[in-house]
C-alpha cells in the first residue's frame, strides 16, 4: 500500500496546510506540493520552492518526546535517497558496518569485551556519492550531501498533533544563502520525481516511527549516529550569546548533542546550531 497523501499544484506552505487540518486528517497523512510560495525552515528562514524539488509534510498524532521525530525524519530521508540512488543489488551505504537486527534493533561492530565502539567507528571516512553514500546527518535536523546542506526538516506543533516538514533539493538549490546549499542535480546524482521520493520516504518514516513508538529513542539514536557526519571533529555551538567549542562526542539518550570541551568536560546542547571549525 502506498502512502496516504494529498498532492497540490501550489500552496503557501505544506506545514501550514496540515496544521489547519490536524483534526480532520489521520496520523501519517502526507501533503506534497509542486510549488511552495511561503515555505520556511528553522528560525524563520525561507526554503527554496524550485520546481522539481520535494516539498512535503506529514501529520503525526503521538505522545511523548515527539521532538525526537526529527531524527526519525532525517533517517528516513537518508535511507529513501540511498534506495533511489543505489542500485537494488548494491549493499546498503553502511553494509558490513551497521545493520538492523531482530525487531529493527541496530547492531554494529563489537569490541573484544562485547562493548560497542565509539559511534565514530561506525562511519566511513570517504563516502562515495555515486553509491548514495555522500549523505550524512547534521544535528539537529539537516541532511548534508558531500558536506553541504541539501535537506531541511522543520517540526511544528498544533495542540497534541505534530507536523514534520521536509524539503529536499532534488533538481535545484538556492544561491547566496548564509550557509552553502546543494542539490542532487548539482552533485551529478540521479534526480528522482518528487512522487517517487514520497513513496520511499513515507515507507522509511513509518518504519522508524514504529520503532520509536515501540522501543523508544535508543535504536533511532544508534542508527542516526551510524549516518552522522563530523563525529569526533571540532565544532562550535551557537547558543545565543555563547559559542562553546569542542569535539562532537555523540548524542545523549534524549537526543542532545554532546560537545566535549577542551577541558575534558562534556556539555549537552539541547537547542542551537552547530558548525564545523
Amino acid at each position: 500500500m502506498g502512502p496516504d497523501f494529498t498532492h497540490l499544484p501550489e500552496i503557501g506552505s505544506t506545514n501550514d496546510w496540515l496544521l489547519a487540518r490536524v483534526q480532520a486528517l489521520p496520523d501519517g497523512h502526507w501533503v506534497i506540493a509542486d510549488r511552495q510560495t511561503a515555505g520556511r525552515g528553522r528560525r524563520g528562514r525561507v526554503w527554496n520552492d524550485g520546481a522539481g524539488n520535494f516539498m512535503g509534510s506529514v501529520l503525526v498524532h503521538a505522545d511523548g518526546p515527539v521532538q525526537q521525530l526529527s531524527f526519525v525524519a532525517a533517517l528516513a530521508v537518508v535511507e529513501a535517497l540511498g534506495e533511489i540512488i543505489s542500485p537494488p543489488s548494491s549493499p546498503s551505504p553502511l553494509a558490513g558496518e551497521v545493520g538492523l537486527g531482530e525487531a529493527g534493533r541496530v547492531r554494529g561492530p563489537q569490541l573484544a569485551d562485547g562493548a560497542t565502539p565509539h559511534p565514530a567507528a561506525l562511519t566511513r571516512e570517504s563516502p562515495s556519492p555515486a553509491r548514495g553514500e555522500g549523505f550524512r546527518l547534521k544535528w539537529p535536523n539537516d541532511v548534508l550531501l558531500n558536506g553541504t546542506k541539501c535537506v531541511g526538516i522543520l517540526l511544528e506543533r498544533q495542540g497534541s498533533a505534530l507536523v514534520v516538514g521536509i524539503g529536499i533539493n532534488l533538481a535545484h538549490h538556492p544561491e547566496g544563502t548564509e550557509r552553502p546549499a546543494t542539490s542532487l542535480a548539482a552533485a551529478g546524482l540521479p534526480v528522482p520525481q518528487p512522487l517517487d521520493v514520497l513513496e520511499r520516504l513515507a515507507a522509511r518514516f513509518t518504519h522508524w516511527q514504529q520503532i520509536w513508538a515501540r522501543e523508544g529513542f535508543a535504536p533511532v539514536r544508534a542508527a542516526w549516529l551510524a549516518h552522522a557526519g563530523g563525529l569526533g571533529q571540532r565544532m562550535v555551538a551557537r547558543l545565543g550569546t555563547e559559542a562553546p567549542e569542542g569535539r562532537f562526542d555523540g548524542l545523549a539518550a534524549d537526543g542532545a548533542l554532546l560537545l566535549r570541551l577542551d577541558d575534558g568536560s562534556v556539555q549537552a546542547i539541547h537547542a542551537g546550531e552547530v558548525f564545523a571549525i
